[in-house]
């Protein structure tokens, strides 16, 4: 009898706070059922896991981490599209975030993996700009999420050659596009032809940000020129291409280090 196969995003656990981002789900979540109750199975799409309580049983490994060693806060998983599992909690409520995406079509199955280094910052953001999330936040978490995937995704499953042609001109289209309402980095990697994780790789090897961070910077940027005009900051929001005003003061201070309100009265 085959195992069960999880649809995209379901999990065995109840969700307390979840966000959708340009393909990418990100939830934090509560184990429901006890190790006895949870049986093999997979998922129709790939997923991060990081536990936050002690207790965590996977198949994941790396050359430190022996097999079937019980995993504790911190611990970072990968299962790929269809893997088979069944990764649970010693005792029912363990927290963990999860992290779910349809990977590119040319991605192997490969076998689970206990992740560290730079996947382990990224996904740690996820857990504070999941937490705190407002309307407009979407291209914060899509960002850290293509970082994600990045660090498990091989340049030969992303069709990558050595010096893309594209690169140059999703620089351009960032540059034109950030003030269009709902842009993200999918779409920016459909218009040259690559996958998103694709484009964040080789962005970030070659301008040393993501592409998720250039468009932020790209808005704000166009939002510092349209201050000295005398709008007031509603519209000038609206018109930057942000969700809503508090969007745009979240955003802007992060970049700037100050807020709309302030950076306008330094030159007046």
């Amino acid at each position: 009898m085959a195992s069960p196969s999880l649809a995209s995003g379901e999990f065995f656990g109840v969700q307390t706070r979840g966000v959708m981002a340009h393909g990418y789900k990100v939830d934090l979540r509560i184990a429901t059922l006890p190790p006895e109750q949870v049986h093999a199975h997979s998922h129709e799409d790939a997923h991060f896991v990081l536990a936050l309580d002690s207790g965590y049983r996977s198949l994941a490994y790396d050359p430190l981490t022996p097999r079937n060693q019980t995993f504790g806060p911190g611990a970072l998983v990968w299962n790929p599209a269809g893997v088979e599992h069944r990764d649970c909690f010693d005792v029912a409520g363990g927290r963990f975030l999860s992290v779910s995406f349809m990977p590119p079509a040319g991605a192997r199955c490969g076998d689970p993996l206990r992740l560290r280094g730079a996947a382990e910052v990224a996904v740690r953001r996820l857990v504070g700009a999941t937490a705190r999330f407002a309307v407009g936040d979407e291209m914060i978490i899509e960002g850290l999420a293509l970082d994600l995937a990045a660090t498990v995704l091989s340049p030969d499953e992303l069709n990558e050659d050595p010096a893309p042609e594209w690169l140059q001109r999703a620089q351009e289209l960032i540059d034109d596009m950030a003030a269009q309402p709902g842009i993200e980095v999918q779409s920016i990697a459909a218009e040259v032809g690559v996958h998103p994780v694709s484009l964040a790789r080789r962005y970030r090897r070659h301008y040393r940000q993501s592409p998720a961070a250039a468009i932020r910077q790209a808005r704000a940027d166009r939002a510092a020129g349209m201050m000295a005009r005398g709008s007031d900051l509603a519209s000038l929001a609206a018109d930057a291409g942000y969700a809503d005003q508090s969007h745009m003061t979240r955003d802007f201070t992060s970049i700037y280090g100050l807020t709309p309100a302030r950076y306008r009265a330094l030159f007046r």
